[in-house]
């Protein structure tokens, strides 16, 4: 065989050259590709992590936040804006809010004035529970009516039935139980209840204006009802 020739040479070197510099391209390529991808993934989780990390101090924050005012709302404080019994009442200004502070006094005095009907109308049953067993000797009106008013004012001298008790949890003596007495007792004392819970919540608001308004219909219905609870009067 005779030697190649000088174009052949050429022609061969450059189809390695050609070889050599597409292998080397796509090389670099698959890298850079490789690299990329790599440093997307590394930007996600980095981002991922300062999603979470924001997340968490917003959370921890919030949270912070919440404590803060939770523990700001169980101290004595002059806001005009702290909703009562529900969050539809909410005041909005100082004529709403004192408008507010006037139904709590209302409220409070309409809660003592229940203590005396209370009071009053255990008074009136049992002095008419006990006319019924009056001895038919008094068969006046005149002697009834005196019968009347001094078991109910606690002068007359009560039956073995009706002594106090001995002992603390002697029961004996206790009066009988009777629809006509108990019954009514216990449906006042079921108003009386739902007041003065009503009136707690509203204090449990710690709201300075609320509670000093509950004080003052308070301190108003003693005045103005007071006495007629008392268990002496003129007769």
């Amino acid at each position: 065989m005779g030697a190649p020739s000088t174009s052949s040479l050429v022609a061969t070197a450059t189809s390695m050259l050609i070889s050599t510099t597409a292998s080397a391209v796509s090389s670099a390529t698959a890298t850079a590709m490789s690299m990329a991808a790599s440093s997307t993934s590394s930007m996600d989780m980095d981002m991922d992590m300062g999603t979470t990390t924001s997340s968490a101090s917003s959370s921890a924050a919030s949270t912070m936040d919440m404590s803060s005012s939770s523990m700001s709302s169980m101290t004595f404080h002059s806001n005009i804006a702290d909703y009562i019994l529900s969050t539809g009442w909410t005041p909005d200004n100082r004529g709403q809010y004192v408008g507010t502070c006037i139904f709590l006094i209302v409220l409070a005095i309409i809660y003592r004035a229940t203590h005396v009907i209370k009071h009053r109308t255990e008074r009136y049953l049992i002095s008419r529970a006990l006319v019924k067993s009056v001895p038919v000797v008094l068969g006046e009106d005149s002697d009834v009516e005196k019968y009347v008013a001094a078991s109910a004012s606690g002068s007359l001298a009560a039956p073995d039935s009706q002594r106090l008790p001995s002992r603390p949890f002697d029961f004996t003596h206790a009066r009988p139980w009777r629809v006509s007495i108990d019954i009514p007792l216990s449906v006042i004392q079921f108003f009386l209840s739902g007041i003065s819970y009503l009136l707690m919540l509203a204090a449990m608001t710690f709201n300075l204006g609320y509670f000093f308004s509950i004080l003052g219909g308070i301190f108003i219905g003693e005045l103005l009802l007071g006495r007629f609870a008392s268990s002496f009067e003129a007769h």
